[in-house]
């Protein structure tokens, strides 16, 4: 019996005869449905351009307080006066903490800049509720 199973489901395949499940009509095929969307909102980013200018003048100005830095050292190496040699020590000091604060701070808001105009969302409800039968009733978004 079970040859005779095989042959003829062999036969049906070989000439593509639709053969169904449990007797079950073919389902009509349906076109899928066009989901319309929304266009999206314009946003301005002015201020992501000033973070990113604002931390590119940074760091131009690091290069600035560092050659400051370095004229400082240049003149504490060949100063002869004690006193002296103490202010440009510190001056030449001063500079360079500055210097370091200065590009620091503008690679932070470089990349600051740089994910509020490219990586992070447009702002939207956190927690929105909808009551419609092909949507999730809560949906939360962080």
């Amino acid at each position: 019996m079970a040859r005779i199973a095989a042959a003829l489901f062999a036969a049906c395949l070989m000439f593509e005869i639709p053969v169904t499940a449990a007797r079950a009509e073919p389902a009509a095929v349906e076109p899928f449905r066009a989901v319309p969307l929304d266009p999206p909102a314009r946003q301005s980013h002015l201020g992501a351009y000033a973070t990113c200018i604002t931390g590119a003048a940074l760091v131009g100005l690091s290069f600035s307080l560092t050659h400051r830095a370095d004229r400082a050292y240049a003149e504490y190496l060949v100063s002869t006066d004690p006193a002296q040699i103490d202010v440009l020590f510190d001056r030449a000091a001063r500079y360079d903490h500055l210097s370091q604060a200065s590009v620091l701070t503008g690679e932070a808001l470089i990349a600051a800049g740089l994910y509020l105009r490219f990586i992070r969302r447009p702002s939207t409800q956190r927690v929105a509720v909808s009551l419609e039968p092909t949507r999730c009733a809560v949906s939360y978004r962080f």
